[in-house]
């Protein structure tokens, strides 16, 4: 009787026939017969981002999964989900839900006050359908983005929050006379003032934010190599470009924590509004990524 299985049968003739020097050397890296702590990151599937997803959402409270149910309709797109105390929970949700978190827990700002909110840059929409939703004080929401993600936004949002579209005011990031009329309480950006020009990024703290009362960031605090996850290089032109963008451009290695803590200290700095009218009120890492950093601001009485 065989001891063995027929797929061990099949890794002993086709990946450990040869055991050499050579091999020793190379069969724990990406790409090569790593069989027995992880699978083969570079394997073409959903493992790794479910894994993520499932650790993340075990470490939230009970009242985290109760606001993530109260969202409807975030299914919409197809997303890849994992089911964790009868709650089916995707990755831009759980994001969402914490930004949620982090606001409505912050001391600095009594989200029961906030009526109007401005994002720049609100990407397919899932903060705003879910601070519309768990956010029932906020009257009007403004997204402010590059046409085409306006319509992807209109049209998704129109989808899953019909009952509060009339709320949702879009608006062309070029159209300037429209933007100068907003006085919001809450301005928001996530994940891409790290992608914009430094100009572009002073000309919404100067026409918008600095209108606003309170102002929440959540961006990386620096830059990577493509080669630090097993991305090739890219192209001399193209890495020009990302790591001129934003006001975070430090290379760093984002697994390293000595190195993320020096950046998450820069990054406070660099995206306050203004040094002496505004003042840091609530700071954390992202849980899921915690390269990126959730930080809210709060200006100052008597402050422009």
């Amino acid at each position: 009787m065989s001891v063995s299985s027929k797929l061990w049968d099949t890794l002993t003739e086709d990946t450990f026939s040869n055991i050499d020097d050579e091999f020793l050397k190379h069969f724990r890296a990406p790409g090569a017969a790593n069989k027995f702590v992880a699978w083969d990151p570079y394997e073409n599937s959903t493992r790794y981002l479910k894994f993520l997803m499932f650790t993340t959402s075990q470490d939230v409270s009970d009242d985290f999964i109760k606001s993530y149910k109260k969202i409807q309709n975030i299914e919409m797109g197809n997303p890849v989900s994992i089911n964790n105390r009868n709650c089916h929970i995707n990755a831009d949700y759980l994001a969402a839900v914490e930004e949620f978190d982090f606001l409505d827990d912050s001391n600095a700002m009594n989200s029961q006050e906030i009526k109007n909110i401005a994002e720049i840059g609100g990407g397919f929409g899932r903060t705003c359908h879910t601070f519309l939703t768990l956010f029932p004080n906020v009257e009007s929401y403004t997204i402010i983005d590059l046409k085409p993600m306006l319509a992807l936004s209109q049209r998704y949002l129109k989808k899953v929050i019909p009952e509060k579209f009339e709320r949702i005011q879009f608006i062309d990031s070029e159209t300037y006379e429209l933007q100068e009329y907003l006085t919001p309480d809450l301005v928001i950006n996530i994940d891409s003032f790290q992608e914009m020009p430094l100009s572009v990024i002073d000309d919404y703290m100067e026409r918008i934010v600095s209108r606003s009362r309170y102002f929440y960031s959540k961006n990386a605090v620096a830059k990577y190599m493509p080669n630090l996850i097993g991305m090739p290089d890219l192209e001399p032109s193209k890495i020009l470009d990302v790591f001129e963008l934003g006001r975070c451009r430090d290379v760093i290695d984002i697994f390293n924590n000595i190195e993320l803590d020096d950046a998450r200290e820069k990054y406070l700095k660099a995206y306050n509004p203004s040094v002496s009218n505004w003042s840091m009120s609530h700071e954390m890492p992202m849980s899921m990524f915690p390269y990126f950093h959730h930080v809210l601001y709060s200006r100052m009485e008597g402050g422009n």
